[in-house]
């Protein structure tokens, strides 16, 4: 493990990459904008001003009839009466809450037209909508933070000029935040920092008004005690500090979680920072590192007995997962493949998923063979599991490739295998006890329809439920449910297009199962135009194996079975949109689920007449 000295100096080296993305930020992005991103937080200071005005003003109003007196008292002509105070004190404090909320609304508004008008200008070609939607989320990072920064001083000031020692306390407890977060920072761990930070608003906040107190405490003992009006100042705007450097510490962490965000879609290519990962797990897997530690643990674990030369390395799902390429060569010189993957701690679970399934279906070969006839020489789709096991930094799964070096493939290289994929998934082997794993953990897509009830769109208005057919559409979805639960259930990945694998001698391998789920055929299976011929497709060179055909043993021809395969696909998706509330999406499928069902209905009573004149 790396000791604290190598801690401190990465600290730094992250440190000093933030500060000069934050620089290259305000140099390339916000100072073209200077006026506009100046006036974002003259109205941020205007707006904490009038939520402090909307606070003390009540005060005043309460000191009004306890006392008939107020610090008004001669300031507004006209307010020598009782009642006159009174009204004069309540209009001020809601026009004062009033410009507060107008102004917290302007600036929302402001930076969305801020962050239109930065990326309208941008020269990005792959700045497509979704990339546009996380521009504006981390632009809004970059401002939040500039914007709690500035509060903070600003009642830095504010507390200084009424009380130097509680600013000095202030400042103190600000910096014993920021070195807290500072000593418990590591970059994998930032959301928790966050979710810790957001979580104790109220503890640090409560904090810094006993000391506050103590300080008043201090005044009082001292005979130098302050108007109750500067003290109740004081504490609202000690509250008011610590916020604001709570929000801008959350915003901080924010910029180093999505720097690589910031750096791609905001910055220009010649002005981006360098930036590794320089986690303790990713520093293991660095070429000179990762030379000096893992042959000699290979041997050593007794994983490995040959030479040992270490081919590729790559850190994948954001550096969390490492993938190392290790060739094994044996006394006769000839070479033999391993594949190491390691996961981080918080990854766990998804290292022991694949442990779990390997041990069953490791060696599984699909398309080389026969599965009756299986040869030693058989490439396996799925690597055998050589060993797995937990290490102090990582758990870590050892797969046998073979004898061939793997050629991996890339997102769009995958896509003409995804019919072999898929081919490949309904024939894996699954005990029974892993189904039972599965559904026990993951509801399948009949339970899911299921949970779909008429009250989810109970909110529409009587027309729009007749131009989306909404009660029909319910009248059909128990029909519908029938029918998916005839087709049958098998292994599946939720996302095949980021299903990772290689080709040996143009046969797939799989290398990647996270996500691998048991459920029925045609669930996550993407809705496009050819959705119909590649169901068909893999019906059909199913149902010519008489091995393959007893699943189907429900439908009468390969096309019956391919129109309810499609209808669970599309069932899949209504499902997913209503489970995000993306209700728009899931009303404009209605139509597209009412016709595949139909569809169905007509080829069964096609089918009909047929049937009966066999039997009789």
């Amino acid at each position: 493990m790396s000791n604290p000295t190598t801690n401190r100096e990465r600290e730094e080296i992250h440190g000093d990459q933030v500060l000069d993305l934050m620089a290259a930020l305000a140099r390339a992005v916000l100072w073209p904008f200077r006026w506009r991103v100046l006036t974002i937080l003259l109205m941020q200071i205007v707006s904490q001003v009038m939520l402090l005005a909307s606070l003390v003003l009540p005060w005043q109003l309460l000191q009004v009839l306890m006392t008939g007196r107020s610090r008004i008292d001669g300031w507004v002509p006209g307010t020598e009466s009782h009642g006159a105070k009174i009204a004069v004190l309540i209009v001020a404090a809601v026009l004062c809450f009033c410009a507060y909320a107008l102004l917290k609304w302007l600036i929302t508004k402001a930076i969305a037209q801020l962050s239109s008008l930065i990326l309208g200008l941008l020269n990005k070609t792959r700045l497509v909508a979704n990339h546009r939607l996380v521009g504006k989320r981390v632009l809004g990072i970059v401002i939040g933070a500039l914007s709690s920064a500035v509060i903070a001083l600003l009642f830095c000031l504010m507390i200084a000029f009424l009380h130097p020692l509680l600013a000095l306390l202030a400042v103190a407890c600000v910096l014993g935040l920021v070195m807290m977060v500072s000593f418990y920072y590591r970059f994998e761990r930032v959301q928790t920092i966050q979710n810790t930070l957001q979580g104790n608003v109220l503890t640090v906040i409560n904090i810094s008004f006993a000391l506050g107190f103590l300080i008043i405490v201090l005044d009082h003992l001292n005979g130098t005690m302050r108007p109750l009006l500067t003290l109740f100042i004081l504490l609202l705007a000690m509250r008011q500090l610590m916020v604001a450097s709570v929000n801008g510490l959350v915003n901080f962490l924010s910029i180093i979680k999505y720097f690589q965000q910031i750096n791609m879609l905001l910055l220009p290519r010649s002005q981006q920072i360098s930036f590794s990962l320089t986690t303790d797990f990713v520093q293991r897997f660095e070429q000179a590192t990762l030379q000096q530690w893992l042959p000699s643990w290979l041997i050593e674990s007794k994983y490995c007995v040959g030479d040992l030369e270490i081919l590729q390395c790559r850190l994948l799902y954001g550096r969390s997962v490492a993938h190392v390429l290790v060739c094994e060569t044996d006394s006769n010189g000839l070479p033999y493949y391993v594949l190491l993957k390691c996961y981080i701690a918080a990854r766990e679970n998804e290292a022991l998923h694949e442990t779990a399934l390997l041990n069953e279906v490791g060696g599984y070969c699909h398309g080389a063979v026969s599965q009756s006839v299986m040869s030693q020489s058989a490439m396996p789709t799925v690597p055998v599991l050589r060993a797995s096991g937990q290490l102090p930094w990582c758990h870590f799964v050892l797969v046998e490739i073979g004898d061939k070096p793997p050629q991996w493939k890339n997102s769009e290289e995958r896509k003409p295998w995804m019919n072999e994929l898929r081919q490949c998934l309904c024939h894996v082997p699954l005990p029974n006890h892993l189904i039972t794993q599965y559904t026990a953990t993951f509801a399948s897509l009949p339970e899911r329809m299921k949970k779909v009830a008429a009250s989810h769109f109970a909110y529409l208005t009587q027309q729009d439920r007749q131009s989306f057919q909404v009660e029909r559409f319910m009248q059909l979805w128990p029909f519908m449910i029938a029918e998916v639960e005839r087709v049958p259930q098998c292994l599946t990945v939720q996302n095949p297009s980021s299903a990772r694998m290689a080709v040996i001698d143009n046969h797939m391998l799989l290398l990647d199962w996270q996500g691998w789920v048991y459920d029925t055929l045609g669930a996550h299976w993407p809705l496009s135009a050819k959705l119909q011929a590649e169901i068909l497709e893999v019906i059909n060179s199913q149902w010519e194996n008489a091995d393959s055909q007893q699943p189907w043993h429900g439908f009468d021809s390969p096309t019956q079975a391919a129109n309810c395969v499609a209808l669970a696909a599309r069932a899949h998706e209504f499902c997913q949109r209503c489970h995000l509330h993306n209700d728009s999406g899931a009303l404009n499928m209605m139509s597209g689920l009412i016709k595949a069902y139909e569809v169905i209905t007509l080829a069964d009573e096609q089918n009909s007449p047929v049937k009966s004149a066999v039997e009789y």
